[in-house]
């Protein structure tokens, strides 16, 4: 072995260019350099305060001052270094360590995993399969052709380049900006500053202090927190927001669209395929491009003007209800400002609530779908309102999520990380749309309620309305110190009686009754006339001489023969049963009358 010590001043400088074995760096508090090697070294030079190794042969491990600088090249085997000032490494073959680095390091080609514990200053590292930092990285970072990287906290900004599997981070204290691959899976707990990500498989971020773009994602968008403006420019999945502080921009969108606030304004332009469902709230315009052939129904509650292919409003405070072809997917807004829709088509039904004039040109009017049937507009703003309320919250969940899932797992657990967040992801989408399901559900057992409650008040007042009737048509007769009670079927019923007995042969039994009732003043109305009487046998002529009763004695007599007849008629009904004892009574007081 070989060992050998040289004297420095302040701030050394070791170049090695090459070492054909390991590559061990440790400090100490002397003032010189100590060079151990397995054998000899090819020239050990020493210019000033830069000591050079040329073509160890074997491992090399070094002890130096804490404010020493290394910069190694074409290193065979692995490189531990730990403590020293500053550290740029090119070609490591093997794996790769740094620990509590109190400055920069660059790392250039790299065969195996980079990992890095607490380094003071900035990060570059490019051409390497995986990096992970642990801890603090004090400045900026920049990654450049990595398949993995993953750091716990970046003090400045983080570059990254050419990422092709997985980027995660927890904390960024200033600008992000991603450069990945339809296979990139990125996960970043905070951003300080703003947000810039082209190009994955999937995005989640907890807090962006800034702006934030994302393009180009063929599955998930998640943004928690977002301070400043949203731009999101193509996304094969969903698109989840908490909130946005500024305006946002959400274009070429495949799947559902769930924004809980947008400070600003709204321009989407997304596909709404059928059984998704969106859901914004938007404080300023909203701009809704709907694709061709539509097939949405849509609910807003609408500050501003409402216009739109044969649609527009004046004035403000609308609460519109639209539906374009069957209606098969959903959109929920409530918008503080104005709403523009733009479609190649009409809606095919449409309605409106509100202080605003409304001019809508319908193709045809077609039922609306069974949903928007069955709730009312206050449990549409109260689950709007529950819905933003869950929203408000969602960047602190995510960042809490990944700061958790990084204290958990202590070094990197792999691909299981971004499979983790994904499944959390995956399950508050889930969480919202069980709530969304839950409260559609609550909203339709409401209104079913009123419906039943409508049904029983409707069928309430139709018994009310009947008794009323039936009460009216009852007549409470007072004869004679006598009180009968005669509903109109009973009275029919006596009509009825009398008609028969008449036709049976009874003489004067229908006359009897009428009259009997038209004494009791109980109102007549046209019936059937009885059958005529039998032809009475001729009378013998009057005898001659014999005088003839006054006008006055024949009507009487006349009067009273009906009278006696009509009595009997009443008598021979009561006797066959046809009337009661008691309404007999009452008829044949009557005939007194």
């Amino acid at each position: 072995m070989t060992r050998q010590t040289f004297n420095v001043e302040r701030k050394p400088r070791v170049v090695i260019t090459q070492v054909h074995g390991d590559l061990q760096v440790r400090t100490w508090r002397e003032q010189a350099i100590l060079v151990e090697m397995d054998n000899n070294a090819a020239g050990m030079q020493q210019e000033g305060n830069t000591l050079t190794l040329i073509d160890c042969h074997g491992n090399l491990k070094l002890t130096i001052p804490r404010d020493a600088a290394l910069r190694a090249m074409n290193v065979h085997g692995d490189v531990d270094v730990e403590g020293i000032g500053q550290v740029e490494l090119e070609n490591a073959s093997g794996d790769v360590a740094l620990r509590e680095i109190g400055g920069d390091a660059d790392l250039e080609n790299s065969g195996a995993a980079i990992e890095l514990t607490n380094l003071g200053g900035d990060l570059s590292v490019a051409h390497a399969p995986v990096v992970r930092a642990r801890h603090n990285v004090g400045g900026d970072v920049t990654v450049n052709d990595v398949q993995e990287v993953e750091i716990e906290t970046v003090g400045g900004d983080l570059h990254a380049e050419d990422v092709r599997a997985i980027l995660r981070c927890n904390l960024i204290g200033g600008d992000c900006q991603v450069q990945g691959s339809t296979q990139t899976e990125v996960v970043v707990g905070t951003i300080g500053g703003d947000c810039k990500v082209s190009g994955a498989a999937s995005v989640h971020t907890g807090n962006i202090g800034g702006d934030c773009e994302v393009n180009d994602v063929t599955e998930d968008i998640e943004i928690g927190y977002t301070g400043g403006d949203v731009s999101c420019k193509g996304a094969g999945g969903n698109v989840l927001a908490g909130h946005v502080g500024g305006n946002a921009a959400l274009r070429a969108i495949a799947g559902s669209v769930e924004v809980g606030s947008i400070g600003g304004d709204l321009e989407l332009q997304a596909d709404f395929p059928a059984e998704t469902r969106t859901r914004l709230i938007v404080g300023g315009d909203a701009k809704i491009t709907l694709p061709e052939n539509a097939n949405i129904s849509i609910r807003a509650t609408v500050g501003g003007d409402v216009s739109g292919r044969g649609i527009s409003t004046s004035r403000g405070g609308n609460i519109i209800r639209l539906v374009y072809g069957e209606g098969a997917a959903r959109l929920d807004m409530n918008i503080g400002g104005d709403l523009l829709l733009q479609s190649t088509a009409t809606p095919r039904s449409a309605s409106s609530m509100g202080g605003g004039s409304w001019n809508i040109d319908v193709d045809v009017d077609v039922e609306a779908p069974e949903y928007m049937q069955e709730s009312s507009w206050s449990d549409f703003g109260h689950e709007m309102s529950q819905f933003g309320r869950d929203l408000s919250k969602l960047g602190q969940d995510v960042g809490r999520e990944i700061a958790a899932a990084f204290s958990e797992a202590g070094w990197s657990r792999g691909a299981d990380f971004a499979n983790e967040m994904a499944r959390k992801a995956e399950e508050r989408g889930r969480q919202t749309q069980r709530k969304a399901e839950e409260q559609a559900r609550q909203a339709q057992r409401k209104a079913e309620e009123r419906q039943r409650q409508a049904q029983r008040k409707a069928e309430e007042r139709q018994r009310q309305a009947q008794r009323a009737h039936e009460k009216a048509a009852r007549m409470n007769i007072r004869f004679n110190e006598r009180e009968w009670r005669l509903d109109p079927g009973r009275l029919e019923r006596i009509r009825e009686q009398a008609r028969r007995a008449a036709n049976e042969g009874i003489t004067g039994a229908f006359e009897a009754v009428e009259r009997a009732m038209s004494n009791l003043g109980v109102p007549m109305h046209p019936a059937t006339p009885p059958p005529p009487p039998m032809p009475a046998m001729p009378s013998a002529p009057p005898t001659p001489g014999a005088s003839t009763p006054s006008g006055e004695s024949q009507t009487s007599g006349q009067k009273e023969m009906d009278i006696e007849q009509e009595r009997e008629a009443i008598l021979h009904m009561i006797a066959e049963g046809r009337v009661t004892p008691e309404e007999g009574d009452l008829l044949l007081e009557a005939l007194e009358e």
